[in-house]
């Protein structure tokens, strides 16, 4: 997108009805892209669909207490901001949109059911990777379509469910932030340079599969040796044990995928027991995810971490308006800088609201189930963070973000410094193509 293209205008040779070509043909679509000049003056092409009445009624479940909540209420900041922008712009093809959230915990089914009970056009979430395998052959069975925020175990749709018609996964998978890390760490020591790795990841599946694909990455481009992998218990309290060892070991990368409090949790003990002299880089692909937890002292050192398909700050917030705007309506609504966590909110209500109204428009009425989960594959929409896609595979696929994790005194908060921006072909497989075949075969 050039600057004319961003605010709506007419410079550069680029004129609103070319505008909303590009974000999908609708001013719903231009305003939930961050782009508030709508076209104006112009037949509405949905006035004589046969559209319901009532508001649309969606759930998210993600997680709003303890120690996940520092990612999940992310998503639940994401995605009402985004149900309060379609309400703000007539909604979806003329109707509102309401949105209930609850508590994941370990109630995944639980919630789900609940959602299709209560006669849910749409469900949201989880942010659990156990949790959404769980959820999938429920959804099957169900039929009510689910665009889960996260989820990302990479072989959720490679291997363990391959063909599924009703389940969705908006933010990009754990093959695409492992790969991510493995380039940055490549580029800021050097393929030469690094003879041994380890690891300290959650121990449930999401964290298993990261380090895998790490492994299998770091191997390949560097022959390097794996001298320690420990997995700590989601939400524990102590990493003392891993960080021991890590400290005997002395590798020359640290691979962690810990997140939300284990995440800052690692960061302080880690620098109270003089870990970050013991080795040369740690690479975390969602450390940043806990921004909003951390303090400045917390930074220091060679740490380099993820931020899946969203920065606020890449491309500058000067060239691309609508993250600018989103990161000043974000921290005026609530207080926080939006992480890539309250990308997976906002673009999973993006994703489904987008391919809503845009089966309207080819159907001239509202869609059924199966007719609006057809339409959200190979779907593509914008969002403050750029272009998405939403691939046959039902997996979400947009740029990966790494960067040297520093602070911020504009924004009193966590940030990101030279930051790489991954393009999602580059860091995830080709179609029809296993992750592990694909990294094989560098």
């Amino acid at each position: 997108m050039t600057s004319g293209l961003i605010a709506g205008t007419e410079s550069d040779g680029i004129d609103r009805r070319t505008l909303l070509k590009t974000v999908g043909g609708s001013a719903l679509a231009v305003a939930l892209a961050g782009c508030t000049e709508l076209l104006e003056g112009e037949d509405d092409p949905l006035a004589d669909a046969d559209v319901p009445d009532e508001p649309i009624e969606s759930g998210l479940q993600t997680f709003t207490e303890g120690a996940p909540a520092v990612l999940g209420v992310q998503a639940r900041y994401g995605a009402e901001t985004a149900v309060r922008r379609i309400n703000e712009n007539d909604g979806i093809a003329g109707r509102e949109m309401n949105l209930d959230v609850v508590e994941e915990g370990g109630a995944y089914l639980v919630n789900y059911q609940q959602f299709v009970d209560e006669g849910k056009d749409v469900t949201f979430g989880p942010i659990s990777s156990s949790g959404h395998a769980e959820m999938v052959p429920e959804i099957e069975e169900q039929e009510v379509i689910n665009v889960s925020t996260d989820g990302t175990v990479t072989t959720l749709y490679e291997e363990d469910f391959p063909d599924v018609t009703y389940s969705f996964r908006f933010q990009n998978h754990d093959v695409m932030e492992a790969i991510a890390a493995v380039n940055q760490a490549v580029e800021v020591l050097g393929a030469d340079e690094i003879d041994t790795y380890a690891g300290i990841n959650p121990g449930y599946a999401f964290g298993q599969d990261e380090m895998e694909l790490f492994s299998q990455g770091i191997e390949q481009l560097t022959g390097a040796e794996q001298v320690h992998s420990g997995f700590p218990d989601l939400g524990t309290n102590d990493m003392s044990t891993h960080i021991t060892e890590i400290n005997s070991e002395a590798p020359d990368v640290l691979f962690s995928s810990c997140w939300g409090g284990d995440a800052t949790l690692l960061l302080e003990q880690g620098h109270a027991n003089g870990m970050f002299d013991s080795i040369e880089l740690l690479v975390g692909p969602v450390l940043y995810g806990s921004a909003n937890d951390m303090t400045e002292d917390l930074v220091d050192g060679s740490i380099y971490s993820g931020s899946r398909n969203f920065y606020w700050g890449e491309p500058s917030t000067d060239r691309w308006s609508p993250a600018a705007d989103l990161v000043d309506e974000v921290q005026s609504e609530y207080g926080v800088v939006p992480t890539a966590h309250f990308m997976s909110g906002y673009g999973a209500v993006t994703a489904w609201a987008t391919a809503a109204e845009k089966a309207v428009r080819l159907l001239g009425r509202w869609p059924e189930q199966d007719e609006l989960a057809t339409i959200l594959e190979n779907h593509g929409f914008f969002t403050p963070a750029g272009y998405h896609t939403i691939g046959a595979d039902h997996q979400g696929y947009s740029n990966a973000h790494f960067g040297e994790l520093t602070w911020s005194n504009e924004h009193d908060a966590a940030a990101l410094a030279d930051v790489n921006v991954f393009s999602a072909e580059s860091v995830s497989p080709p179609p029809g193509e296993s992750s592990t075949d694909w990294i094989g075969s560098w």
